[in-house]
């Protein structure tokens, strides 16, 4: 296959570029101080020499929250959306022209907000706005039997384009959200779920705050210290307006040991979504689910192994026994396995999703850090790989990650275009590692993602490029 056939079997999906900038004081009534997050997302399949230099991006953001031109007065959401439009509109920066969409995260230091609070602003090509504004209350006490700790997120997803003057004063929500916790009204010993679903009902139904007729959603996470469950657990709900109801629930147990592989240890997330609207009587006591993989894992049978197939046979496991109880009430169920170092000698996760129709979806992640990269008079970058499997695929399929590594290493070290930008450099590798017909990735996979997250050098802040390919059923030969 020619060099062009081979390149015309795979269709980019996605080209995100991030970065953000610390610390900028915004010109407002009280001189907050706010880290500002930026993503890119371009037009599906644009060359990459279309893509636009974030420096001047960046400059302008600084210039224009620093000399903000506006109402001091303005609220963070009001002051977010001024300044994407003012991105968008900018024809110096020809962002509009390029961009599916663009999203603008303000991360505001606590000082009039006295909590963790930030503001995310998306607008795409076609004139659509969306809010989503989230803050973090710490060390919240319940009001229950065994009196835990809890952080608790909550997460304002508004009606898209809702007029600025629908935004809501966080502090009255904070405020309803900590009395209702540490003085909560019903009982005691309910679940954490309950609880949670309970308060979440409270802030949509509650007529001062005027929230059911602003938000196309609400969630609340509570994120339970440990306690009663003897391990991080948090539970987060979401309710929308017209009566939806989501629950999902995730754990991580800690340094959990297999014998595989002459003894491996790992760190593994569980993730419960529950059918939606369930009766909350059916919501399971994770501390079972819990013993239940620390004994899986401990007297896993096989010896040597790839860490996927591990993963596969302990989701199915956990939805096959009826003790547990798990196949009749969720959606989904995910399991991550966030392998150390050994064998593999460097970051390695994967994860697992089994439906309630049966479908199966694994992922594998790796990290490679450090790499030093003949580009810009040498920089280095962290490269992130997600390989996204075709869903059902034989196990005898995966592919070992070492030799992916190993490549990615060789490719990057030895790149021979000193010039080219980061953006580029990227494009370049995802097509190198989809098209090598030792890898074999093109016939596994749905899409494989690669993220180069580049330290601070010619570009002065944390930036990353992100791309996502999938081949379009063209085996390469």
């Amino acid at each position: 296959m020619s060099h062009k056939s081979i390149l015309d079997s795979i269709t980019r999906k996605s080209n995100l570029v991030s970065f953000k900038l610390e610390d900028i004081r915004l010109q407002v009534e009280n001189n907050e101080v706010a880290d500002v997050t930026v993503n890119l997302d371009y037009i599906d399949g644009l060359n990459p020499s279309e893509l636009k230099n974030v420096v001047p991006i960046a400059n302008n953001i600084k210039d224009y929250l620093t000399n903000y031109p506006n109402n001091p007065n303005d609220l963070f959401e009001v002051i977010n959306r001024n300044l994407t439009k003012e991105l968008l509109s900018d024809n110096n920066l020809g962002l509009s022209e390029v961009l599916d969409s663009l999203s603008v995260n303000l991360d505001v230091s606590p000082k009039v907000i006295p909590f963790q609070f930030d503001n995310t602003n998306t607008r795409t090509s076609d004139g659509d706005i969306n809010d989503i504004v989230s803050f973090q209350l710490k060390d919240i006490q319940l009001d229950v039997t065994n009196r835990e700790n809890a952080d608790v997120t909550i997460t304002l997803d508004y009606i898209n384009g809702v007029d600025p003057s629908d935004f809501k004063e966080v502090g009255v929500i904070a405020d309803k959200v900590k009395d209702y916790l540490t003085n909560y009204p019903k009982n005691s010993n309910d679940l954490f779920e309950v609880i949670n679903r309970n308060l979440t009902k409270e802030l949509l139904t509650d007529d001062n705050l005027g929230l059911s007729k602003v938000l196309d959603s609400l969630s609340v996470n509570l994120d339970v210290a440990p306690a009663i469950i003897p391990f991080q657990f948090d539970s987060t709900n979401t309710r929308t307006p017209n009566g939806n109801i989501n629950d999902i629930i995730s754990f991580r147990l800690e340094d959990v040991t297999s014998p595989i592989d002459g003894g491996i240890v790992a760190d593994v997330s569980v993730n419960l979504d529950y059918v939606d609207g369930i009766d909350s009587s059916v919501f399971k006591d994770v501390r079972p689910i819990g013993n239940y993989i620390k004994d899986f894992l401990a007297n896993y049978p096989v010896k040597a192994g790839l860490y996927e197939v591990l993963n596969r046979d302990l989701t199915q496991g956990l939805l096959n026994d009826s003790n547990i109880g798990l196949s009749g009430v969720l959606d989904s169920l995910s399991v991550n396995l966030d392998v150390s170092p050994k064998i593999i000698p460097f970051q390695f996760d994967t994860t697992i999703t089994r439906t309630a129709n049966a479908d199966i979806n694994d992922i594998v992640s790796f990290q490679l850090e450090d790499i030093l990269l003949p580009i810009d008079g040498a920089s280095v970058a962290d490269v992130a790989v997600n390989l996204d499997y075709i869903d059902g695929i034989d196990p005898s399929a995966f592919k070992d990650v070492i030799p992916l590594g190993n490549f990615i290493k060789d490719y990057l070290t030895n790149y021979s275009h000193p010039n080219d930008s980061f953006e580029v450099v990227n494009n370049n590798l995802g097509n190198a590692l989809l098209t090598d017909s030792n890898l074999g990735l093109s016939s596994v996979l749905d899409s494989l993602t690669v993220t180069l997250g580049a330290s601070p050098g010619v570009i002065p802040f944390q930036f990353n490029n992100t791309v996502t390919l999938t081949p379009i059923g063209t085996t390469i030969s």
